[in-house]
């Protein structure tokens, strides 16, 4: 793919994330791949972690996103994007570890 193309397809690539990631700029501590449901949607949701369940249950705070523009403030996600499905969350040793247990809600 030439750099143009790369750099179309990278900004068409959305995605969904909490407000306090791409409002606030909290890092991402949260982050899963769902069957997408929109056009040029990933599929990729994105949360700091810390949101409560009344935060994440009220849709308004949460927003679409180029998924460029979530990568620039959190480089270490890069590598997951090549992913087609999965949760990943944060550790304490500085690494994103895989979710076993999690599933997507219907």
């Amino acid at each position: 793919m030439n750099i143009f193309a790369q750099a179309l397809s990278a900004a068409l690539d959305r995605c969904i994330a909490t407000k306090t990631v791409s409002e606030q700029g909290r890092p991402v501590g949260f982050l899963y791949r769902e069957a997408p449901v929109f056009e040029h949607d990933s599929g990729w949701r994105f949360f700091s972690g810390d949101e409560s369940d009344e935060y994440t249950d009220n849709p308004d705070n949460f927003t679409v996103c180029s998924i460029a523009d979530i990568t620039e403030h959190n480089p270490e996600i890069t590598a997951l994007l090549n992913e087609t499905e999965g949760a990943w969350e944060w550790t304490e040793n500085g690494t994103f570890q895989a979710v076993a247990d999690w599933q997507p809600q219907d």
